[in-house]
């Protein structure tokens, strides 16, 4: 469930949520019935582990959002 409310999130806000404060209650609740899990599962997940960073990239690639590197910081001051 929660990949699914980082894509969601992520499009509207151009990042991820820092943890579970973020996330609407209401927005938490619709999308545990749209995937069928309950609502309560989220707090189990691991937001800083391998599979979370796994689901941040396929979001981005999703996306087609890739991460600032130093090349585009020195683009961005000139």
């Amino acid at each position: 469930m929660a990949p699914a409310l980082w894509l969601k999130f992520f499009a509207q806000h151009g990042r991820f949520p820092e943890g579970r404060s973020e996330l609407p209650d209401e927005a938490v609740a619709f999308v545990a019935g749209q995937v069928k899990v309950p609502a309560a599962e989220l707090s189990l997940f691991d937001w800083r582990g391998r599979t979370a960073e796994r689901h941040r990239a396929q979001i981005r690639a999703f996306l087609d959002f890739s991460e600032c590197i130093v090349a585009d910081a020195e683009r961005l001051t000139q």
